[in-house]
């Protein structure tokens, strides 16, 4: 009788999640497809044939849906190139540059999704500050110092976030004004922030 209890139990578990990530995948096409704002939760429950009542079971808001499926998502690992000690900083800043320009997000409805969602956190003070522990985490990742002092030759956390600002501001312009922010644009910026790091 307790096996059956444990296999039941497992099944619910199993379903529970399973619904999970059907409600994950709808919300993330969905607010491509319609935009973050214009996306209830009625529709996203609708989609993933279940009640509203339901998500609120796996997610606290809609923002918690959208703030969950970003962090699903896999982080590029920038550290990789720009790590390389072996090589110039100019190459690796250089092959770098030349990565991002390319680099999703590469079409206008994702980044579109992106920007809504961080217009809305502004107006949702918990969430923001979930996502900002996020960000700032992130950011130690990358730069590996966890608040202890840097070693010499290593990119603090301040200069990850000068060169993640300036990513994110070019991915925006390189939509605004593509005849004038092409990848070499993207090369010269970081290139020029690469000469500053060395000026340190």
């Amino acid at each position: 009788m307790r096996e059956h209890e444990n296999v039941a139990r497992v099944t619910r578990a199993e379903s529970k999640e399973r619904t999970r990530q059907r409600l994950l995948a709808e919300a993330q096409r969905l607010f491509r497809e319609r935009g973050y704002a214009a996306t209830s939760l009625e529709q996203i429950a609708e989609a993933a044939e279940v009640t509203k009542g339901a998500i609120y079971g796996h997610f606290a808001s809609k923002e918690d849906l959208m703030l969950t499926a970003m962090e699903a998502a896999p982080a590029p690992d920038y550290s990789t190139t720009l790590g390389d000690e072996s090589r110039p900083l100019h190459d690796r800043v250089a092959e770098f540059s030349r990565a991002v320009s390319a680099e999703q997000p590469g079409d206008e409805a994702e980044l579109a999704v992106i920007l809504e969602f961080w217009a809305a956190l502004l107006r949702s003070p918990d969430a923001l500050r979930r996502y900002s522990a996020r960000v700032e985490g992130r950011l130690r990742a990358l730069a590996d110092t966890d608040g202890e002092q840097p070693s010499t030759g290593t990119m603090t956390v301040q200069d990850w976030a000068i060169g993640q600002a300036m990513l994110a501001g070019l991915q925006i312009y390189k939509r605004l004004a593509p005849g004038i922010v092409t990848p070499e644009v993207f090369e010269r910026a970081f290139l020029v922030l690469a000469d500053l790091y060395q000026e340190q």
